[in-house]
């Protein structure tokens, strides 16, 4: 897994999935930050965590997004973080470090890409397909697919 998106609504993490998975990312999904690091652990057991993390910041009961972003950069400080909301003044006094982000809801793909592409390492953009970030139209114009799979 490359990104895990984590987002109390179910049409914001499928929107957030399916732009990932466009443009070659591999994504997966939770709905609250509980489920999150039990997700981070398993993968980074299993064969390191993700690159990023996509967050909305108020996630229902329990942990909101930022104290997520905290937790996952105190365990994993190579993880990026990206945090979505509707509402920037929710960041006021929260200063962001170099493996963080934010982008505003609603995301538009690009600004997703731009955001996930920023903090993903370079060697993680080495093992990915060479179409990765090009876009739909222009990957689309040369016949191939933004799916990790290729044409």
């Amino acid at each position: 897994m490359d990104v895990l998106v984590v987002d109390d609504e179910p049409l914001i993490r499928e929107s957030i999935i399916r732009n990932l998975q466009e443009a070659g990312f591999r994504s997966d999904e939770v709905a609250t930050t509980e489920a999150a690091l039990v997700a981070i652990e398993e993968a980074a057991a299993a064969s390191g965590p993700p690159f990023l993390v996509v967050t909305g910041l108020h996630l229902g009961p329990g942990m909101d997004g930022l104290a997520l972003g905290a937790e996952v950069l105190r365990r994993w400080p190579e993880v990026g973080v990206v945090y979505m909301t509707c509402h920037p003044d929710a960041l006021d006094g929260h200063l962001l470090g170099p493996r963080e982000h934010y982008i505003l809801k609603p995301v538009a793909p690009e600004t997703l890409r731009n955001a996930v592409r920023r903090l993903t390492p370079t060697l993680a953009l080495d093992r990915m397909p060479p179409w990765v970030g090009l876009g739909n139209a222009v990957a689309a114009a040369l016949g191939l697919r933004g799916a990790a799979g290729g044409p």
